[in-house]
Formats: C-alpha cells, structure tokens, sequence
C-alpha cells in the first residue's frame, strides 16, 4: 500500500514556518473590550491588533467571566 501522503509535501517543507502561539497581555484585552462596549466593529479591532476576527471574537464571548468589575 502506497504512503498517503508524498514525503515531498509542503507542511514537511523547512522553508515552511510553524505559527506560534500570541499571548495577549491585559492592557490588549482591556482596549480591545472597550472598543466593543463603544460599538466599534470586531473586523476592525481585529484588524488593529494584528488579530483573527475568531480570536476577538473568543475574547468578547469570555470577557463576561474574565473583566465582570469593568
């Protein structure tokens, strides 16, 4: 049986970079909540922090748990 995928793939590639993971800090989670609370849109949020909209996203959906005394 023939390997499923070639050994030539571009995931096994070392020009190819792995993404690494981006903590934001407190100062970053703050802004970014005000900006919602002031009816600013989640794209351009996202956008200004160099952020997925599924990453502001996640973090206006836990911020009720998280920033409750703000």
């Amino acid at each position: 049986m023939p390997p499923k995928h070639p050994t030539t793939s571009p995931a096994m590639s070392p020009s190819v970079a792995k993404k690494t993971r981006k903590s934001l800090t407190h100062e970053v989670n703050l802004d970014i909540i005000h900006r919602h609370k002031r009816g600013e849109k989640t794209n351009t949020i996202a956008h200004h922090h160099g952020l997925t909209l599924s990453s502001v996203s996640t973090l206006f959906k836990s911020s009720d748990s998280k920033f409750q005394g703000l």
